[in-house]
């Protein structure tokens, strides 16, 4: 059990020493070195003073100021490597919506087959139709509204799928339009 604590509070403390660093040390604040210790309440303490007389120190970190140079390189690294990061997340981004509008096209030329088949078998149902004698008519009317029907419906879905390609075309035209304002 007092080898569980022993970890939990080395952890700890190295998770507050790589904040304090990260945070004190990149930016030039500080220089030298920083304690840790805990004192006789067990609360463990950092400090960049010197160490109550009768404490053990736990860890030392060194760190060393740097110059405004070496800040303003690691600055201008760290800028770069953003704009990077923002520009893959764009490249992203564009790409993804140019498959979609691949997709949207491929969909929509799907669903203008389904429909020109349709229409051309209802165009053939309803030529036989007129064909027949009239007796024959009474009982294929029915049918050939049906047909019609579908042929509309599967015309009005490829309308949508149409509308829905050119939709995600613009808008991955427009990603990649503002993609490349941003370079």
């Amino acid at each position: 059990m007092r080898f569980i604590r022993n970890v939990k509070a080395n952890l700890a403390v190295r998770l507050i020493m790589a904040v304090v660093v990260t945070t004190f040390g990149s930016s030039g604040v500080l220089a030298g070195e920083i304690s840790v210790y805990k004192d006789e309440d067990g609360v463990i303490n950092l400090t960049d003073r010197p160490v109550p007389s009768g404490t053990q120190v736990q860890h030392v970190i060194r760190y060393k100021k740097k110059s405004a140079e070496e800040l303003d390189q690691a600055k201008a690294a760290d800028d770069q490597k953003r704009r990077a990061a923002e520009v893959q997340k764009e490249a992203e981004k564009t790409q993804g919506l140019q498959e979609a509008a691949v997709k949207a096209r491929e969909e929509a030329e799907k669903e203008n087959a389904l429909a020109r088949e349709k229409i051309e078998a209802a165009e053939k149902y309803l030529e036989r139709y007129r064909q027949k004698k009239r007796r024959l008519r009474r009982r294929h009317r029915h049918e050939a509204e049906r047909i019609a029907r579908e042929a509309e419906e599967a015309q009005a879905r490829a309308n949508a799928a149409i509308e829905r390609a050119n939709e995600a075309e613009e808008t991955a035209r427009k990603g990649s339009t503002a993609q490349s304002g941003k370079k």
